[in-house]
């Protein structure tokens, strides 16, 4: 009996178990992961990194040292595909398959994923694939949707992503998810701080007071840093687990970017443009944790590399850079700087704590000579306690709320600067002291005291912009929503060589793959300086 039972899939050899044709939850989510995390991560492809120089913490020699986004940039295109490409029609695999077998924390999860991932497409380009999108060979070319109709359906798939990760199932994530571990009080309270922020992105063109209320009344939202979703990386060479920010900028043979000076100078408390920027009266702590400074303390224009753009003696420190909209205007921007301009530091990609004493940049495992290195080790930040904080007290300044702006203000700083400590401890470099954080804290407020709603709510929005280095991708969205940080403008400084010809960017050109795929009748590019996202009243 047990022979002629077997006989029947014996010589079944179409299915080859050795190469299986569906792939498990458990080995889609880790690689869903980490395509969600290099779509708006801080290196060369993500759209943090390229956000960053439309917010203007990071410049860089080319068209992005102007507001001119271009469909071919690289960014565009390797975000674009992290999403559309690899993290969404994986994550349609996670809630088909695991719907069928009622493994519905998998379910939740991914839903939430998909949430984010979507919320951010759309903030990014307005509209785009969604109701039809993943569908395969079912539909090849999916309509693109509104912005707002899609933001309408994330917050039913967050609600529905919430209450499956609650739900017992047959299966549960564990060390497969890189994020949480497999924690879904974590999971749930990412969701709600999620629809939180999304009801903040929207709040100038609906109402969301009763909602937001009620999420505020539940508390049930990332509740401290421990909370964060943020992608952990490690300190390994080969093979290399660094924050992949740190592998691409600390090269011996120079980074692609620099730091903008005017982000340098808010920080500073400087103002050597004439730009109007706001500056708090003292100098932030968290510089020598942003920023690594090749030369050493002390430094004079011709320690430099060569003839320099944006020199030490401009700030009186060590601080190397070039300006902002300086594109074949400046006639010393073209001189290699590898070994002597600063770099993003150690809060941002765990780069080194700048002590002071220089050193060429490297991310080599064996250090030559005048060589330094960080460890690669910070995370990439997503979703945060700090950034929970801020986006209270923008809803509270803006009456949406009854809280108190100030307060959380207070807290969001504190928290900013938890995060910061909590980086340099993992990297075993020295602490912010509490009584620095006390006095930076302190003169913010007596600048927010001293100011009127719309200065309060500026305040707010130029402390969140500092503490988001390295995750910019909100930091578009702030400027776009409320105007602020307010952004250096080369037609109105004091420098020669700064000239701005475009516009603010509204929205992201579409990747060029997709306009020659659909053609003209399916998809035409947008006017980046005139085709706001939905949200942007």
């Amino acid at each position: 009996m047990i022979s002629v039972a077997g006989c029947k899939d014996f010589l079944d050899i179409n299915d080859n178990p050795n190469a299986p044709t569906t792939s498990s939850a458990a080995k889609l989510l880790p690689s869903v992961q980490l395509a969600v995390t290099y779509g708006v991560d801080n290196g060369a492809g993500g759209l943090s990194a390229y956000t960053s120089f439309l917010t203007q913490q990071y410049v860089v020699r080319g068209n992005l040292n102007d507001y001119q986004p271009l469909a071919a940039d690289f960014s565009i295109a390797n975000s674009w595909g992290n999403f559309f490409t690899n993290a969404l029609p994986d994550i349609q695999k996670i809630i088909d398959q695991s719907t069928e077998l009622e493994n519905w924390q998998y379910v939740g999860v991914a839903q939430i994923l998909k949430a984010y991932s979507y919320s951010v497409m759309v903030d990014m380009w307005g509209s785009v694939p969604y109701f039809n999108a993943a569908m395969g060979a079912e539909d090849l070319y999916p309509a693109f949707d509104s912005g707002d109709k899609i933001y309408d359906d994330l917050f039913l798939l967050l609600d529905q992503g919430i209450a499956n990760v609650a739900k017992t199932s047959n299966i549960k994530p564990a060390a497969d998810d890189l994020f949480y571990g497999g924690n879904m009080d974590r999971w749930r309270k990412f969701a709600k701080t999620l629809k939180l922020r999304l009801y903040n992105q929207v709040r100038l063109v609906k109402d969301v007071s009763g909602p937001v209320t009620q999420l505020l009344t539940e508390n049930d939202l990332i509740g401290s840093s421990a909370d964060d979703l943020q992608m952990k990386f490690g300190t390994s060479f080969s093979p290399d687990n660094r924050n992949p920010g740190y592998s691409q900028e600390w090269q011996e043979s120079g980074s692609n970017y620099s730091i903008n000076p005017y982000f340098y100078e808010i920080m500073k408390s400087i103002d050597t443009f004439g730009h109007k920027g706001l500056q708090f009266g003292v100098s932030d702590p968290r510089i020598p944790y942003y920023f690594f400074n090749q030369l050493k303390a002390g430094a004079k224009d011709s320690d430099a590399q060569n003839k320099c753009a944006y020199c030490p003696s401009r700030t009186n420190t060590s601080f190397l850079s070039l300006f902002s909209f300086s594109f074949n205007i400046d006639p010393n921007e073209g001189f290699d700087q590898a070994k002597s301009r600063t770099l993003a530091g150690l809060y941002p990609l765990g780069g080194r704590y700048d002590d002071g004493k220089g050193g060429i940049a490297s991310n080599a495992s064996t250090l030559s000579a005048g060589r330094v290195s960080g460890t690669g080790i910070a995370p990439q930040r997503i979703l945060t306690f700090y950034q929970r904080k801020y986006i209270e007290a923008e809803l509270a300044i803006a009456g949406v709320t009854g809280g108190d702006a100030r307060a959380l203000l207070s807290s969001a700083i504190d928290a900013s600067f938890a995060k910061v400590n909590e980086i340099a401890t993992e990297a075993s470099a020295p602490l912010i002291a509490t009584g620095d954080v006390s006095a930076y804290r302190d003169a913010v407020l007596a600048k927010y005291d001293a100011a009127d709603a719309t200065g309060k709510l500026e305040i707010i929005m130029t402390q969140k912009w500092i503490a988001n280095f390295g995750y910019a991708v909100d930091n578009f969205n702030d400027v776009r929503r409320t105007g602020f940080p307010r952004l250096h403008d080369g037609n109105t400084d004091n420098v020669a060589v700064t000239v701005r010809k475009f516009g603010y960017v509204m929205t992201l050109p579409y990747q060029i793959t997709d306009l020659v795929t659909y053609g003209d009748t399916r998809l035409t590019q947008r006017n980046i300086y005139s085709d706001k996202v939905f949200w942007a009243k």
